[in-house]
């Protein structure tokens, strides 16, 4: 895998590296969306971001310590720096809990809408292999609630069943630009929405008694 310098970083565009950071709030939304609708001792060690052949690592401990103390390391900053994200803010991505029981996941996760929607997460956060996607995600979810039957991002990414987790940043980039889409798409819907209850406010405030 080739290491990207910061020349060549910039070059595929700030825009890029900041949907890495995207990445937290995509994972919300589909572990939200999971939760509504064999455990592994191996945790995962490093987290790598590529972006078609090249790539960059950081280790999951480095985001632990940062998540518990506010400390960056280099390397964490010079990641928040091209992403040009407020430390803190990241800090609330990594640890923000979700309620979850363990049965609910379980039952969910095995479910046929749980497994398509695992599938479609799978694209963006594979395994080194590509290989049992689902089957990794679906691990990290329910050995991550099984304690407290609570889940964070972090971890998420902690319990993750092998050595490293990989993330596609083209599909990232991707999946970002097409939920755009569907917002920009049910925008107009919404409005009309909303213009068509004004109107039956207005209409029966008008109306005499």
């Amino acid at each position: 895998m080739t290491v990207l310098s910061t020349r060549s970083l910039r070059s595929i565009s700030r825009r890029g590296l900041d949907r890495l950071v995207n990445l937290g709030y995509i994972w919300l939304g589909a572990a939200a969306l999971l939760l509504t609708i064999g455990q592994s001792t191996q945790a995962a060690e490093r987290l790598y971001f590529t972006y078609g052949p090249l790539g960059r690592s950081i280790a999951i401990e480095d985001l632990r310590t940062f998540a518990e103390t506010g400390e960056t390391t280099r390397q964490l900053r010079w990641y928040l720096n091209i992403a040009n994200v407020e430390p803190e803010k990241f800090r609330q991505i990594l640890t923000k809990q979700i309620p979850a029981s363990l049965e609910r996941v379980d039952r969910v996760t095995y479910s046929l809408p749980g497994e398509f929607v695992l599938s479609q997460v799978g694209q963006v956060i594979h395994t080194k292999s590509r290989r049992a996607n689902i089957q990794a995600l679906r691990s990290s979810l329910i050995v991550s609630v099984t304690d407290d039957n609570r889940i964070s991002l972090l971890e998420f990414l902690e319990n993750y069943p092998t050595p490293g987790i990989y993330i596609d940043g083209v599909v990232l980039a991707r999946v970002v630009n097409d939920v755009r889409g569907i917002v920009d798409d049910i925008q107009p819907v919404v409005v009309a929405i909303e213009e068509f209850l004004e109107g039956l406010v207005c209409d029966c405030e008008n109306i005499q008694p």
